[in-house]
């Protein structure tokens, strides 16, 4: 495999932290970029982390100059989903908007692939299983922006002729999660209920299914 210049943002967080390491680990030499808000320096030791908001376009173009990155993966984000019907300026900017401006200096700088972690926040209430063709049906603002995200990535990378995937991961788990934080992964909400001595809250009558994505079987796929 060629070795290859990987920029990460979200570098800190759960599974950004994960993707360094790995590709790190295949012999790829590890840019990562995030805000220091929903992750932790000790996450990632194994490779240079520039403490940038994806929002903030000169900075990274400033960290593209110096770098010929020829793949950008974006998992940065503000993964509230339930919060983001109260907050939607501020979930809406870490997601669409930090997002285009990713995207844009990659289009500019001419990287060769960007990859979008998106979320299954794109499907809604619909009935599973979900499959890559069913039509998206956000129901609030962090899923409205995460799909709004996918069709931007599309669009300006398909004019630009830059390859593209997006990825879609399903109730990840695993080491470097957040614990302590109540607004995401129902993992974590659990895990962190029970440091607490408190039960875990479970809405309806309790038959319902959740499918759960171990960390290093997702970076697999």
């Amino acid at each position: 495999m060629k070795k290859q210049k990987i920029l990460i943002t979200g570098s800190l967080g759960f599974v950004g932290s994960h993707l360094a390491k790995r590709y790190h680990n295949l012999g790829h030499t590890v840019v990562g970029v995030d805000s220091g808000i929903g992750g932790y320096s000790d996450n990632l030791t194994e490779c240079v982390t520039h403490k940038i908001n994806c929002c903030d376009v000169n900075s990274l173009n400033q960290l593209f100059e110096k770098n010929k990155f020829d793949l950008v993966i974006h998992s940065a984000c503000t993964p509230y989903e339930g919060l983001s019907v109260v907050s939607p300026v501020l979930v809406t900017r870490n997601t669409y908007d930090a997002s285009v401006c990713v995207l844009r200096c990659s289009i500019e700088h001419k990287v060769k692939r960007f990859v979008y972690m998106s979320s299954m926040a794109r499907y809604g209430n619909q009935k599973p299983p979900f499959t890559e063709t069913m039509q998206t049906r956000p129901e609030d603002p962090y899923g409205i922006a995460k799909v709004a995200s996918e069709e931007t990535v599309k669009c300006l990378c398909d004019l630009n002729n830059i390859e593209w995937s997006i990825v879609v991961p399903h109730n990840i788990y695993g080491p470097n999660q957040v614990y302590n934080d109540p607004y995401r992964n129902v993992v974590s909400i659990f895990l962190n209920r029970q440091l607490q001595n408190k039960p875990a809250i479970i809405y309806g009558d309790g038959n319902q299914k959740r499918c759960l994505s171990y960390i290093d079987d997702t970076l697999r796929v």
